[in-house]
């Protein structure tokens, strides 16, 4: 016995199976390697390419925006306006509302509690 815990036939297989994979020497590992380092470095430029055109865009942009001066937003159009407008008006309008009837109820109590000292003390 020699030590190891497999049998002679599996040995001999796994030497069988080493010998018919392909392995690559060391220049054919080395010569794709460059390979792949220069697609890589191709996609790289691109992508660094890519990204100063996407970048110069957004700068011409945000130029734009800024060239319009402060306190303007693009962002709300005119319709969006008309119904805010439209949302305060009736907000506004519905609290008036509550605020006379408030006043109004206030003004009734104090009639009616001045009328009924009255009476109280009229009779």
């Amino acid at each position: 016995m020699d030590g190891s815990f497999h049998t002679p036939e599996w040995h001999a297989a796994r030497l069988a199976s080493l010998k018919t994979t392909q392995t690559i020497t060391w220049e054919e590992y080395k010569k794709k390697q460059k390979e792949e380092e220069l697609k890589r470095g191709e996609l790289e430029a691109d992508t660094d390419k890519l990204m100063r055109d996407y970048r110069a865009q957004l700068d011409s942009e945000r130029a734009l925006k800024l060239s319009k001066g402060r306190n303007y937003s693009t962002d709300q159009s005119s319709k969006d306006k008309k119904e805010r407008d439209l949302t305060y008006r009736k907000e506004r309008d519905s609290k008036r509302k509550r605020s006379k009837k408030r006043k109004m109820l206030k003004i009734n109590c104090i009639e009616f509690s001045l009328n009924n000292s009255y009476n109280v003390v009229g009779l």
